[in-house]
């Protein structure tokens, strides 16, 4: 459709907001997009400092089950705008990327922001108009958006449709808020609470713990629960755990607290070894070495490693070989509450799917669409949460075109 009379409005700079605007820009749409921030992307440039993670190259039949019971919805989504897509997608603007070891897909730059600054230039030169420092305060009585301006003034907008693209409650400084959820609310839409995922975990640590162990990772371990296990590695904090692993589990553990206010991971230090294997090792070992000096000798524990396994394990099962093959393969560390929502890599929760159509409109107001984080939907961390934005955000441009086509 080439009619740039047509005028979509955009709120939401985020990777969402941008590669909605980027589709309907090529479709010869008049585009604004309204950020409230006196920048855009901001927490997509806060992911990319340590390596920006746009995607994962496994088969899409297994990339679809990263989204939990959301699968066969993001399934399609996948396949209309796939991995291999977001990689021409960088290529094109001149930044190549490259696999990693684990499947993981990162630009060759490994930065965010040369990835964001070429495609900035390229929207611009599509015709994007962009209005930072405007933040979306509601709507209108006749449903039109308000948008407050950097002058404090709210004029309204009346675009043929926009797209709401506001993320979730994560990092609130950036842009991700959720100051839209009494917004929406009050237009009577469906919201699930907003929860914190992809985050961090609290414990109660015995005081025998050493601080000296905390902000240091323990690698090459694996993490269950819920019959679920994953190999990585998690780091140790003053409150607790964190990290990939642990992310990885994070809506299995999160769903259990709700439900009996705490539950119970598994660390393996050793998850190479069979605890058969690791009471062979402990019985044969003799006596010239102190145990700690062994475990850290010849069974390669690390400092943090030993420290944490003594931590939790009592003289007794620390000086028995069968016990203390059990507690190295399974150390138990309860855990009771998830971190603050604001310091979440990402949200659970949001606008109920039911409350949109199949293009992702609300019902209840024809012609707004949402995308990105603000539905009710997650997925761990390793490319599917920035991969399910970029798919959703090409889908919900498509569902604009068709509706005001069938406007029209």
């Amino acid at each position: 459709m080439n009619d740039t009379l047509k005028f979509i409005a955009i709120i939401g700079g985020g990777p969402a907001g941008l590669m909605a605007a980027h589709k309907l820009l090529e479709m010869g749409y008049r585009v604004h997009l309204y950020d409230a921030k006196p920048s855009v992307a901001r927490k997509f440039q806060l992911a990319g400092r340590g390596g920006l993670n746009l995607t994962h190259s496994e088969p899409l039949n297994v990339f679809a089950t990263r989204y939990y019971e959301n699968e066969a919805r993001f399934a399609p989504l996948l396949k209309k705008f796939s991995p291999n897509d977001l990689r021409d997608f960088c290529h094109a603007l001149g930044q190549e990327t490259f696999i990693g070891s684990s499947g993981r897909i990162f630009p060759t730059k490994f930065k965010a922001t040369e990835l964001l600054r070429a495609w900035l230039s390229n929207l611009s030169l599509k015709g994007l108009k962009l209005f930072t420092r405007h933040k979306w305060v509601g709507f209108d009585g006749e449903k039109n958006l308000l948008i407050e301006g950097n002058d404090n003034r709210i004029t309204s907008i009346s675009p043929q449709a926009a797209i709401l693209a506001l993320g979730g409650a994560s990092w609130g400084k950036l842009g991700s808020d959720a100051t839209w959820v009494p917004i929406l609310t009050q237009e009577a839409i469906d919201i699930k609470p907003l929860e914190a995922a992809n985050c961090g975990y609290e414990t109660h640590w015995p005081q025998s713990l050493p601080e000296s162990c905390f902000g240091h990772p323990l690698k090459n371990i694996s993490l269950s629960h819920a019959d679920k296990t994953i190999k990585g590695e998690i780091m140790l904090s003053s409150y607790g755990l964190e990290g990939g692993a642990v992310y990885a589990l994070s809506k299995s553990i999160r769903e259990a607290i709700n439900k009996d206010h705490s539950t119970t991971v598994l660390i393996d230090l050793k998850s190479k070894h069979s605890k058969e294997k690791l009471a062979k090792i402990l019985e044969e070992r003799g006596t010239h070495l102190p145990l700690g000096k062994f475990l850290k000798q010849q069974l390669r524990l690390s400092s943090v490693s030993l420290s944490l396994l003594k931590a939790l394990t009592s003289k007794e099962e620390f000086n028995c070989p069968q016990t203390l093959s059990q507690k190295i393969k399974s150390l138990p560390v309860t855990l009771h509450k998830a971190r603050p929502i604001d310091r979440a890599i990402s949200t659970a929760g949001g606008i109920k799917f039911d409350a949109c159509t199949d293009d992702l409109m609300l019902k209840r107001l024809p012609g707004i669409f949402v995308a990105g984080e603000m539905l009710d939907w997650e997925a761990p961390t390793g490319g599917y949460l920035l991969q399910g934005c970029f798919s959703m955000a090409v889908h919900v441009a498509q569902g604009v075109d068709h509706y005001l086509r069938e406007q029209s």
